[in-house]
């Protein structure tokens, strides 16, 4: 990829994925009351609509110390993290490092997406996809919402490349 082409990937996949979270809330918003559940796969997948004021798995610090700033907290670690990724992005040789460069193109769309809900002032992060498979650890899984879902898929894609990385190495120094 040559430098104008991974900037127009990294914008492109960060359009896409900032609309698809921010258009399936918006339905959600519209279209779901808090707490109620919608079967979509019967018990398996639902819709539910309900607001996250911490992070990853409902993590909140103001559960623990009261009078915390959760959101400005947030906010925060949302905006130095898109820094960061940006950064790395712009550094990250484009051969070498394909599924860590998807990965952070990935994870971008998913910060900013979770960004903007605790910018616009809502209770929390608007989480709406309930899946619950039965058995745990996903019985139920913790509620989330597209921008969760980039953001996961974008750290599997690093990691794995991590992996790959690691395989190589250790492949080549048995060859030597």
């Amino acid at each position: 990829m040559g430098r104008v082409n991974r900037w127009l990937v990294l914008a492109l996949t960060t359009g896409v994925g900032v609309f698809a979270d921010w258009g399936t809330k918006a339905l959600v918003l519209r279209d779901i009351e808090p707490d109620s559940l919608h079967p979509v796969l019967g018990d398996v997948l639902q819709w539910t609509l309900v607001y996250n004021p911490g992070a990853a798995f409902s993590m909140d610090p103001g559960r623990w110390i009261p009078g915390f700033p959760t959101n400005a907290f947030y906010l925060g670690v949302s905006i130095v993290g898109i820094i960061v990724l940006t950064a790395v992005w712009a550094r990250l040789d484009a051969a070498t490092n394909r599924l860590t460069r998807l990965g952070l193109a990935t994870i971008l769309p998913g910060a900013i997406g979770n960004f903007i809900d605790r910018v616009v002032g809502r209770p929390g992060v608007v989480d709406f996809i309930r899946v619950d498979l039965g058995f745990p650890p996903v019985d139920p899984w913790p509620i989330l919402n597209v921008a969760d879902i980039f953001v996961t898929v974008g750290v599997g894609l690093v990691f794995l490349d991590l992996l790959l990385g690691e395989f190589r190495q250790w492949r080549a120094k048995g060859r030597a």
